[in-house]
């Protein structure tokens, strides 16, 4: 049978041990911290690219001409958070002006991944965290935010508890 440690081992393992935990623990912190720090960032992101949606679909009410317009409108933004266009047509045409305008006024990606943040829906990376997606269905542009983790993000959440700010 193998003799009892001595005081000294015991203490300096509990030393070794204790070092071990609290860098350990500090770490943590620290990737927490910065992964909390890029997902405000991202949230950001798709607050803005969400809020642009919000103005469309208000500009659009007002100029709606019939009560059936007006629904259609209405549904989709309380539905999916989406935008209806007249047609597929200005559908594609405003989500290509929405990509180029929102990526000149919010440049790089919130990860700090290279590229831009606003991409196509058909032109999403495989990599695609802290990307926004701007998606055509039918007449309907949406968006789907990525985190940090590429997965996507709820935007009835996002853009009912908006971000404090974007992480640049």
């Amino acid at each position: 049978m193998a003799d009892r440690p001595s005081a000294s081992a015991r203490l300096r393992f509990a030393w070794i041990l204790g070092i071990v935990i609290a860098v350990y623990g500090a770490l943590s912190i620290a990737l927490s911290v910065h992964i909390i720090d890029q997902q405000s960032g991202a949230r950001a992101d798709l607050y803005v690219a969400l809020q642009t949606l919000d103005q469309l679909h208000r500009e659009a009410l007002s100029q709606a001409t019939s009560a059936q317009e007006r629904q259609t409108i209405v549904n989709a933004w309380r539905n999916e958070r989406a935008f209806a266009a007249a047609s597929t047509q200005q559908a594609r045409q405003l989500a290509g002006t929405l990509i180029s305008r929102l990526n000149r006024e919010y440049p790089g990606n919130a990860c700090g991944h290279g590229g831009p943040a606003f991409v196509a829906a058909g032109a999403l990376p495989a990599q695609h965290a802290c990307m926004i997606a701007i998606g055509i269905r039918g007449d309907m542009i949406g968006v789907t935010g990525y985190d940090t983790q590429g997965i996507a993000m709820d935007n009835f959440y996002e853009y009912l508890y908006a971000p404090v700010g974007r992480a640049d």
